[in-house]
């Protein structure tokens, strides 16, 4: 995306009405020089730094310093033996790992009632937990290539159709949504996401149409726009990065509904700036910081202000119908967190099996 389509700019952030007064308590408690924000790298954090980061160093004068360089578990496990001495503000993860940082009490619980959490009332309940609010949303389902599937799919159970033997594109064990083949593959066979015998019975026999097992998401749409891979499991996001490269595909929203991902923003246990934390949710949570995601990922973001802020075309790529968020489906995270280490081992003897 251009730069200058960027419906605002870090100038933009200010002038636009974004940065708030921040509540002369927080500010008067010792105010630190920095904060740490622990994200993901790259052009996520390149959005962060130009949204929420800009936003909450010009508002507050505390600049915000982020650590790019650890994967969400490790980002737990940093918090984790630091919490004596905290050196970390904020953690930004996936909705899959913070079944995991709670149990391991890497998070301060939100105080939801807070002055700080202003946006908090826009937010639906879906997206906010009791240690952690998300910030952006996809759909996971189907993307297929319109010139190599002459009969489009439908549901996630056409994804074990006999004639996408060796066209399938599906992320691997290790992928950050990798145990969802598991839940997906029981949903196919015409059961709830929570029957896990079902689900390994079909991963035994989608194992059988050899499908590409990718490793990360970079490789799943790569395997699309080389044509290695006719069909996929890919976010409803990614889709355009794929259209973007002149790949003909189309994605499709299943028709036993698709599963929801999410991304958000937790404060980290024993931070000793918690109310300047709260501030900088808060900011994750306004719908002009949403829109620089939409505009750089085409990312929904999950307070209901966001949307109508957009321009035409990006509304166009972020909109779900009332039905389609019905739709979606909240998978047992806590669950699949504490099954991941034996589903791995289920899911490596059935891939090597072959």
């Amino acid at each position: 995306m251009d730069r200058r389509q960027l419906l605002l700019g870090t100038g933009a952030l200010a002038a636009g009405g974004l940065v708030h007064p921040f509540s002369g308590k927080a500010l008067a408690q010792g105010k630190p020089s920095q904060m740490v924000l622990m994200t993901w790298g790259g052009l996520w954090g390149d959005c962060m730094k130009e949204s929420a980061d800009t936003a909450f160093e010009k508002a507050t004068g505390v600049k915000i310093i982020q650590d790019r360089g650890s994967s969400p578990g490790e980002r737990i496990t940093k918090i984790k033996v630091s919490v004596a001495d905290q050196k970390f503000d904020i953690v930004q993860l996936h909705d899959g790992i913070v079944p995991l940082a709670v149990s391991q009490g890497a998070l301060e619980p939100i105080n939801k009632a807070s002055p700080r959490l202003t946006n908090l009332k826009n937010v639906p309940e879906r997206f906010v937990q009791s240690h952690w609010i998300a910030m952006i949303y996809s759909p996971l389902g189907i993307i297929y290539n319109t010139k190599l599937v002459k009969n489009p799919p439908k549901s996630f159970a056409d994804l074990w159709r006999p004639e996408f033997k060796n066209q399938i594109v599906l992320p691997e064990i290790t992928h950050s949504i990798g145990p969802y083949i598991i839940p997906i593959g029981s949903i196919a066979a015409g059961k709830g996401p929570n029957d896990a015998e079902a689900g390994f019975e079909m991963l035994k026999k989608i194992n059988a149409l050899q499908p590409i097992w990718a490793k990360d998401t970079d490789t799943i749409m790569n395997a699309l726009r080389n044509e290695e891979a006719a069909i996929g499991l890919l976010y409803k996001s990614q889709s355009f990065t794929v259209k973007g490269w002149n790949t003909p595909v189309e994605w499709v929203f299943p028709s036993e509904g698709a599963i929801l991902y999410s991304s958000g923003t937790g404060i980290a246990k024993g931070t000793k700036n918690l109310e300047l934390a709260e501030e900088y949710l808060n900011l994750t949570l306004d719908p002009k910081v949403q829109t620089v995601a939409a505009q750089k990922f085409n990312y929904p973001g999950t307070n209901t202000g966001t949307e109508a802020i957009l321009p035409p075309d990006l509304q166009a790529r972020v909109k779900a119908s009332p039905e389609e968020m019905g739709k979606l489906i909240d998978l047992d995270h806590a669950t699949l967190a504490a099954k991941r280490a034996e589903w791995t081992d289920r899911w490596n003897r059935i891939i090597s099996a072959g």
